[in-house]
């Protein structure tokens, strides 16, 4: 839930600081105060219950300001606070230690500081991440026992939605989305798109509709996943929220507009400001098949019980996907996998024995697996076509010698 005020979070732990003689009350150094307004830069309406932040400056020389005040070099362990604004725009950063800073302004629609810029920016600024910091960020300094006021102006960033549907027109609600952006090699990275202390909002709705936004100018991939997670709950009738703990067990990424290869996939270029809809992906439901079956041990045929599988494009060998065997059924399940042919290989085969230890009283999951390790095994690939399901696939990896001992 949204609170309006100042929010006292996201403290990072002092650090460095030497401990008061005991006996001793040491004196509390004195602080001053950051007050300002937020306003939206395309509307010049106030920015409500924005997220606010002071961002130390590393740097002996104080940051372009018409404040005055301290060029007190900052430590990056300064304790970082985040606050909200109110209804009118308005913040209030108490007890702020003096020195040089960077206002951060945080709002869903604009855009982000801390998704385009890192502490290595910050620290040794190229002279585009310069100009780019001076768009975003907004410098203050902060005397002993004064309140240090600014105003600062966020920009609207460029939006992408669209669906995720199946093949056959039913949506896939609750998919996660993830945008790459292409960088300045021309490499394709992950761009966030959560704000910091918020929750993330890039999933799809009941109707499989995302909406991706406060994006900068740039070339980017949507993406989605099929994934299948391993999800214990506990307290799911409790009045007070339920605790839970997922793993992650299979994953499929699908790239705009319909493939699950990332050089496949279509590029969305965005002017600044500018909505990109329909961005819609469709997941090949009718091509998909399933792939399982079990690892052995090629001399004895004695199944391997622990392992992880990977299918590659025999081509350029990248990765489509992976999977491992757990406990339970020894064998391996590839859940959908799109028609083609691949190269499965197998690596990391071992035999373990798998045992529930108890948790310590109070923890919520009762147990938790130890594995110990038997005996490895060496690897092997192999080259397999799909059409349809597969079952009782058999893969048989050699005995892996144990290392040689130096003779003496």
């Amino acid at each position: 839930m949204r609170q309006a005020g100042f929010v006292a979070t996201l403290l990072v732990a002092l650090c460095g600081l030497a401990p008061a003689q005991q006996g001793v009350t040491a004196a509390k150094e004195p602080t001053g105060a950051v007050t300002g307004r937020v306003i939206c830069g395309d509307t010049n309406l106030p920015a409500r219950i924005a997220s606010v932040t002071l961002i130390p400056v590393v740097d002996s020389s104080p940051p372009p300001s018409h404040t005055g005040g301290s060029s007190q070099r900052q430590s990056r362990e300064t304790p970082t606070t985040i606050a909200e604004t109110l209804l009118d725009g308005t913040f209030t950063i108490p007890d702020v230690k003096p020195g040089n800073y960077y206002v951060a302004v945080e709002e869903l629609g604009y855009l982000s500081p801390f998704a385009q810029l890192s502490r290595e920016d910050l620290d040794h600024p190229t002279q585009e991440t310069a100009a780019l910091m001076a768009r975003l960020l907004t410098p203050v300094s902060v005397a002993p026992n004064r309140t240090t006021s600014t105003e600062v102006r966020i920009l609207k960033g460029a939006t992408i939605s669209g669906t995720i549907r199946f093949d056959d027109g039913s949506p896939d609600a609750g998919a996660g989305v993830m945008l790459f952006r292409k960088d300045k090699l021309g490499k394709w990275t992950g761009f966030r798109t959560n704000l910091a202390g918020r929750p993330s909002n890039s999933g799809t709705d009941d109707q499989g509709h995302y909406r991706l936004s406060g994006l900068p100018a740039g070339e980017y991939l949507v993406a989605t996943d099929l994934q299948l997670s391993d999800i214990i709950v506990g307290g799911i009738f409790s009045k007070n929220g339920f605790s839970s703990s997922s793993n992650t067990r299979y994953s499929l990424n699908i790239y705009y507009p319909d493939s699950t290869r990332q050089r496949d996939a279509k590029p969305i270029k965005l002017d600044e400001g500018q909505e990109a809809s329909a961005i819609d992906i469709e997941i090949p439901l009718t091509k998909l098949h399933s792939v399982t079956g079990s690892v052995v041990e090629a001399g004895t045929g004695q199944t391997v019980n622990a392992a992880t599988l990977t299918l590659l494009y025999p081509d350029d060998n990248s990765r489509l996907v992976s999977t491992q065997i757990r406990k339970g059924d020894d064998a391996f399940h590839f859940y959908f996998v799109p028609e083609g042919s691949y190269t499965i290989k197998v690596t990391n085969a071992r035999a373990v024995t798998r045992e529930e230890i108890a948790n310590p009283q109070g923890s919520w999951l009762p147990t938790h697996t130890v594995e110990k390790k038997l005996r490895d095994y060496g690897g092997m690939e192999q080259p397999i076509t799909l059409q349809t399901d597969m079952t009782g696939v058999i893969l048989a990896v050699p005995d892996k010698p144990a290392d040689s001992k130096a003779a003496p």
